[in-house]
């Protein structure tokens, strides 16, 4: 009788969507083995993410992504604005301006567009160029963990043959109504399903114009739905649906919403043509801790929150991110486990504040009948959202007292241990390059003082750590170009600051030190850095 394949990696992930491609792509960027087995055929075919927040694409850029995304320009209607009308038709249209704002000079790229069925696929091609095992049309049937790691049965859809997968860890990427979640036996909490939506993916001869002027997308008062227009054709329309007055989603068959979207038009001589009809919620939950054991939730596996602020996939890449640095360094020996513990400390409160604020917009945006929704927290800017991030514990050493509320504002963050490390523009060797294009890789120390390249050579020999020293300003290679360093990172000219390899502060000595090496290497040594077969090195 023929036994099982057996399958041996270091991170199994399962689900191939958003979350699940980025989580991977940033793993294997690092070098770190994964598999990723989702249940479908392919990549996905709605739109559904969209606008991809500037936080994002610096992550994105951090890979190498930043100018492929750009190059599709998905949802870039050339100036095209946002509408609102009875239908597409109709001589009375009002328009607004939505999206990100100029994210200049808080970051060194800008918000992007760039629809999921287009996206998905990017990162799954650099995901496997860098050596990621991704497998679609592939079902979870069975799930454990013991001491020596996760074990799953995956099931090919199309042939019925299994495997089994051994990993060190496993990330749920699955998704809200994936299942892995469920099995780990993690509840969730919040409001729930809030409003029921119908995507419908159409063919159309339709212009992307109204009135002779680009669109993004019209809200259309006929049908209480938006028309969401791409090049080639290939058209969204999304509208509510009411299970209290009765209807279903299967009542949405293809006749039907030809018919919705001829409405949509409010002209009956057009071609439209279903190509792609599903149903989803607009729902609020948090996950009650984003771990269990060796696995990690992640993306709506973890979180659910409305598309007002366009926050909810942005989240999901930003859990991937904070993830994919603490496992590639617990993998590779260079950090205790313990370093993980602070994925869920860290993630799940900025995903609650990040929640709450979705909500509020669609407070201020929607009615709510159904009077099920928390009272509407203040609002914050988008980019407090986006680029203030503020940590209450983690991976981080705190400096002075507690603020207020979990953002600061983003036009002056400085340098303060669990927040983004600032935006400057620097240069080295005749390039002009931003500070964040220096974090990424390892642990990196900032100094204008060469004796803090000696402590960090010294801390780097001892604990086995792979660390990086910069010093920028006339005792290194690297010129501050507006005069902004070290005032920007709120340091005086002795101080150093330590930043992850997710450009958030670790830790600050705003001042010189006496001993800079030991000082270093005890903070090294509080996050759980630096190992190497359980015992520090010694020189």
């Amino acid at each position: 009788m023929a036994t099982t394949p057996e399958i041996r990696t270091s991170v199994l992930i399962v689900g191939g969507g958003l979350t699940g491609l980025t989580a991977a792509a940033l793993l294997a960027c690092r070098g770190i083995r994964c598999l990723v087995v989702e249940r479908h055929a392919g990549t996905s075919i709605q739109y559904k993410f969209t606008g991809i927040s500037p936080r994002s694409m610096e992550i994105f850029r951090g890979i190498g992504l930043e100018a492929e995304i750009r190059a599709e320009r998905t949802g870039d209607q050339q100036g095209g604005g946002i509408a609102r009308a009875k239908n597409l038709a109709d001589p009375d249209i009002h328009w607004s301006d939505l999206g990100w704002p100029d994210a200049h000079p808080f970051s060194p790229t800008q918000p992007a567009t760039c629809d999921q069925h287009v996206l998905e696929p990017i990162l799954r091609h650099h995901a496997e160029h860098h050596g990621a095992d991704i497998r679609f049309n592939r079902q979870l049937e069975g799930f454990e963990e013991d001491a020596r790691g996760v074990h799953a049965r995956i099931r090919h859809l199309a042939s019925g043959d299994e495997e089994i997968v051994h990993a060190d860890y496993a990330i749920a990427a699955d998704g809200a109504n994936g299942g892995m979640r469920e099995r780990l036996g993690i509840d969730r909490s919040g409001p729930g399903p809030l409003q029921h939506w119908i995507s419908i993916i159409f063919d159309t001869d339709l212009p992307p114009l109204l009135k002779g002027r680009r669109f993004t997308s019209c809200f259309i008062t006929d049908l209480n739905g938006t028309v969401t227009p791409r090049a080639g054709g290939r058209w969204l329309l999304a509208l509510q649906y009411y299970p209290q007055k009765g209807e279903r989603p299967e009542a949405f068959d293809a006749a039907r919403c030809r018919d919705l979207a001829v409405r949509a038009a409010g002209r009956p001589d057009i071609k439209a043509e279903p190509v792609d009809i599903r149903a989803w919620d607009v729902a609020a939950s948090i996950a009650d801790r984003f771990r269990q054991g060796r696995t990690f939730l992640i993306g709506d596996a973890a979180h659910l929150m409305p598309p007002t602020g366009a926050f909810g996939g942005n989240t999901g890449i930003h859990d991937a991110h904070n993830l994919a640095w603490k496992l590639a360094m617990v993998l590779k020996g260079e950090a205790k486990p313990s370093l993980l513990d602070s994925y869920d400390a860290e993630r799940r409160p900025i995903v609650q504040a990040t929640q709450a604020q979705a909500l509020a917009r669609l407070q201020s945006w929607f009615k709510d009948p159904s009077r099920r929704l928390p009272p509407a927290v203040p609002l914050a800017p988008d980019y407090d959202v986006v680029f203030g991030q503020r940590f209450d514990a983690g991976a981080f050493l705190p400096a002075g007292s507690a603020s207020d509320g979990p953002f600061e504002a983003h036009a002056t963050l400085a340098g303060r241990p669990g927040t983004r490390a600032p935006h400057l523009w620097l240069e080295r060797s005749g390039q002009r390059l931003s500070s964040l294009d220096l974090f990424g890789g390892n642990f990196v120390l900032l100094a204008s003082k060469a004796i803090w390249h000696q402590a960090a050579e010294e801390a780097r020999r001892r604990l086995g750590l792979p660390l990086v020293c910069e010093i920028i300003g006339s005792g290194g290679d690297i010129t501050d170009v507006d005069g902004r360093w070290p005032a920007a990172y709120g340091l005086d000219p002795d101080g150093a600051v330590l930043v992850r390899p997710d450009g958030f502060v670790a830790w600050r000595a705003s001042q010189g030190e006496t001993e800079p090496a030991r000082a270093l290497s005890a903070a090294l040594r509080h996050l759980g850095l630096g190992l190497v077969g359980n015992r520090e090195r010694v020189p």
